[in-house]
């Protein structure tokens, strides 16, 4: 998951907190959620078009999902979106790509796998021209219902886990990478407290070896 945009060599600081919070979202709802595939990395830092990414690998290859499951991804999509409307009290474009593959999602769940409310045993192909416009009503009533079913989740998810959605922006700002070890360390961390902690000595020791990972050696030769 990615947030675009077009950037330039230094994002404004304002901007670097949006992006933060944005990527923080989608990294807590996905380790939050046990049907999704957890979070191996979490950067801000521009790539390509990419302003920030939430990078998320797969524990086994899998090929069927449920609908339970295509809501908790969808709920993943839109938690950066989320995150910015509960931090910030407004939106960003930056979602455009998320909420497109939400609506991709949910339109395929309606007319190809019939996991809407109403029609549960065949397809209704959304080409099939021979539909009446009262089913294909119903059917993208049916497409927005799924949508908003996992935009509540999304909201429901963050606004519970506040704290920790706010942690993991602070970390991204300070550090702007965040990796899967103190990802980790993070949500045990979290478990822990039940919610409720500051950052612990874990968490602080494993942004510590990172930063000094990320230090030159003191004592190398000056090249004389």
């Amino acid at each position: 998951m990615a947030i675009l945009g077009v950037h330039t060599k230094a994002k404004p600081l304002g901007e670097k907190r949006v992006v933060a919070w944005h990527e923080a979202g989608h990294a807590i709802a996905s380790e939050l959620l046990p049907s999704v595939d957890k979070v191996q990395k979490v950067s801000i830092v521009p790539r390509g078009k990419a302003l920030g990414y939430t990078l998320n690998l797969p524990h086994e290859d899998r090929y069927l999902k449920s609908r339970g499951e295509l809501i908790d991804y969808m709920k993943v999509l839109l938690a950066g979106r989320v995150a910015e409307q509960i931090t910030f009290g407004r939106v960003t474009t930056g979602a455009a790509d998320d909420l497109k593959r939400v609506t991709q999602i949910a339109r395929s769940m309606v007319y190809e796998y019939a996991m809407g409310t109403q029609i549960r045993s065949h397809q209704l192909p959304s080409d099939d021209f021979s539909l009446s416009e009262s089913t294909r009503q119903t059917r993208d009533e049916e497409v927005q219902a799924i949508a908003e079913e996992a935009y509540r989740g999304a909201h429901g998810l963050l606004s519970d886990h506040r704290d920790l959605l706010d942690l993991v922006a602070e970390r991204l700002i300070e550090n702007e990478v965040i990796e899967r070890e103190e990802i980790q360390a993070i949500m045990r961390a979290h478990r822990e407290a039940n919610g409720s902690a500051p950052v612990t000595e874990e968490v602080q020791a494993v942004s510590r070896e990172r930063a000094m990972a990320s230090q030159p050696p003191t004592d190398a030769p000056d090249g004389k």
